[in-house]
């Protein structure tokens, strides 16, 4: 396996919208690349991670790349390492490609993969909640940095199929010019996904965070969904596992279950309905702390409106979880 290390200077990415999910927390640009798209047949050839922040503006890119037939097993036990004290990662299409892929690997390498860190994958992001399919011919991360007035910061001009067969071709050879064009594709990728983060701009951001889930104190929550007259969270603890238990009061309704073992944890709020509306009391769960939310629109008299005759209020309901696990 050889590891190619590179300091870039990039600028640090900073948006209020950005900022409230993922203010203060450590990430990796992270981009794969296989022999083929089947994780049952097909290895992992190089892992690409861009970390920031670094020390000062410098952000570190790091490759692993396979230039040995037996190297996929050392390459996932190094980003396993690399990526363990990470809070999450920003992939394009990760969470039906890249991270399925390393698991499948990772399983039949017997190599423990940190499953459970966060994926923001800007591709679902844009793909549920923008309106860039109607405008652009597909949401390839070619089209979208285009959009984004990107492309000519790309030096790379070769495709994932491509970057395959000139990978056979290296096999083959060895050639020193091959193994460039293969590593600058990756690179390119994992820089410009950098620099596409402030495409969420371009989404309702605060849906999709509610669709896809977010991290929240130790939690990264999976799912937010309406069971009847109740609001239920599923989660799961990312980092520190506890077992916890908190049962519903009068004052206090919310009920909680964290189990150490399997890293799950489950919320469930009970919600009053008026007027085709759903709320609950957020003051009674939050405190003093409810004053971190009330200026929202949908917070009124410290009552949370969740479901407003069919609009749910995303927003709100994000910034209360964050408010109360943080």
């Amino acid at each position: 396996m050889k590891t190619i290390e590179k300091d870039i200077k990039v600028d640090k990415y900073s948006s209020k919208i950005f900022n409230m999910y993922f203010g203060g927390k450590s990430f990796a640009v992270y981009d794969i690349e296989s022999t083929g798209l089947s994780p049952a047949y097909c290895k992992v050839i190089i892992s690409g991670m861009l970390f920031y922040p670094g020390r000062g503006d410098d952000a570190k890119v790091i490759q692993l790349f396979a230039d040995k037939p037996d190297d996929e097993k050392e390459i996932l036990e190094k980003t396993s390492e690399l990526l363990a004290d990470i809070d999450f990662i920003v992939t394009f299409n990760g969470r039906h490609f890249d991270i399925p892929f390393v698991l499948k690997r990772a399983e039949k390498h017997h190599i423990d993969f940190p499953n459970k860190i966060y994926d923001l994958d800007l591709y679902l992001v844009l793909n549920g909640h923008s309106g860039l399919r109607e405008v652009l011919p597909s949401l390839s991360q070619k089209n979208v940095e285009r959009y984004m007035g990107l492309s000519d910061s790309r030096d790379d001009e070769i495709s994932g199929g491509e970057s395959v067969k000139l990978y056979e071709q290296y096999m083959n050879t060895k050639s020193f010019q091959l193994e460039e064009k293969i590593l600058l594709h990756n690179y390119d990728d994992l820089v410009q996904l950098y620099h596409l983060i402030p495409v969420i701009a371009a989404s309702d951001f605060h849906a999709a965070m509610f669709k896809l889930g977010f991290q929240a104190g130790n939690l990264n929550i999976s799912k937010i969904l309406f069971k009847g007259h109740e609001l239920h969270i599923q989660a799961n603890q990312y980092k520190n596992p506890v077992d916890y238990i908190a049962f519903p009061t009068l004052d206090n309704p919310c009920s909680i279950i964290m189990n150490k073992a399997s890293g799950d944890a489950e919320i469930i709020i009970p919600c009053e309905v008026a007027a085709g509306a759903f709320y609950f009391d957020a003051g009674a769960i939050l405190g003093d702390k409810v004053l971190e939310i009330e200026a929202y629109p949908a917070i009124v008299n410290d009552y949370l409106i969740v479901n407003d005759n069919g609009r749910i209020n995303y927003m709100e309901i994000n910034a209360f979880l964050l408010t109360m696990l943080n």
